[in-house]
């Protein structure tokens, strides 16, 4: 009897150490994903710098602070670069180009520009899987440390050292 109880335990052991060895390898996927996806976003940026060139008046002033941020996040990347230490550049490329969409838009002939309008849809549609994936993320990582906190509590955590996923 007691060899059942803790072939059960060795059991439940195992499958716990696998699946928080699996949710880590999802976690690291995401993201890689969202850096990838953050990156064809930020690809964009080009793009609407040079077609915008024509209609704006201080066009090197409105775009100074996007073009530095661009410069910071080129400078940041690296193979091993985590999604926590570049959550602050990315959100504040997001807000200049925001910003760079409203000055946009109230230029009549830049919103009949088919290549701006190609290129603002696309960064919309970018931005929209970004978020998806950014709930994604927070939803796992969340999961992934309710399973760290467990496995704290109990003896596995003398077995199987798991360090906390950075949530955004």
């Amino acid at each position: 009897m007691i060899y059942y109880i803790i072939w059960i335990l060795a059991i439940i052991y195992i499958w716990f150490i696998v699946f928080i060895y699996l949710l880590s390898t999802k976690i690291d996927k995401l993201e890689q994903n969202i850096l990838a996806i953050f990156n064809r976003k930020n690809n964009q940026i080009p793009s609407i710098y040079e077609v915008t060139k024509d209609y704006l008046m201080k066009h090197n002033d409105i775009f100074h602070e996007l073009i530095i941020l661009k410069k910071q996040d080129f400078a940041e990347n690296n193979f091993y670069s985590k999604l926590a230490e570049k959550t602050n550049t990315y959100k504040r490329i997001h807000n200049e180009l925001n910003f760079v969409f409203k000055v946009c838009n109230k230029h009549q002939k830049i919103n009949k520009n088919h290549k701006y309008l190609y290129i603002r849809e696309t960064i919309i549609e970018i931005s929209a899987e970004l978020w998806n994936k950014l709930e994604l993320y927070k939803v796992i990582t969340k999961k992934f440390n309710n399973l760290i906190l467990l496995k704290n509590i109990t003896i596995i955590w003398l077995l199987f050292p798991v360090d906390k996923k950075n949530s955004l």
